[in-house]
């Protein structure tokens, strides 16, 4: 499945990502101060799909639970150890369903990354102070299949 039919899902669609069912929930649409737009897609077991389409980039993430917080530019989970990777911020401009976030909030999320590739994310939302993180990795839209 191509990014663009990704960002036609419509709520109560279902896909696979690597095998697991996804459905998907609610979606948020953040217009970045680079002048991008990402979609963060939600589905009902916790898990979201960050989706570029500009950098042609889908990552799908699962949500912790426990708060992490960097020290320096690297974080210790697990076995792993992430490095920073990148960081940016934007404003919510659209939210459909179950998403996390309002219209007008505003995030920043930063991205650390192991050396096997996967990632923890960072996200906060400046408007209502909440934190959340997330562990995923990179996929492929031939990682992405309809149901």
């Amino acid at each position: 499945m191509i990014i663009k039919d990704l960002l036609k899902l419509h709520l109560g669609d279902a896909v696979r990502i690597s095998n697991k069912p996804f459905i998907h929930v609610g979606h948020t649409q953040i217009d970045l101060d680079d002048g991008q737009t990402i979609r963060w897609l939600y589905d009902d077991e916790g898990s979201m799909l960050s989706v570029s389409r500009e950098d042609e980039e889908i990552i799908f993430f699962n949500e912790l639970d426990e708060e992490i917080e960097p020290e320096d530019d690297t974080i210790s989970f697990g076995t792993k150890e992430f490095e920073f990777s990148f960081e940016d911020m934007g404003t919510i401009v659209n939210v459909e369903g179950e998403a996390v976030g309002e219209e007008d909030d505003r995030y920043i999320y930063s991205d650390y990354q192991a050396a096997d590739g996967e990632l923890l994310r960072l996200v906060s939302n400046e408007t209502t102070g909440e934190k959340m993180a997330y562990k995923g990795k990179y996929v492929s839209e031939d990682d992405v299949a309809e149901v």
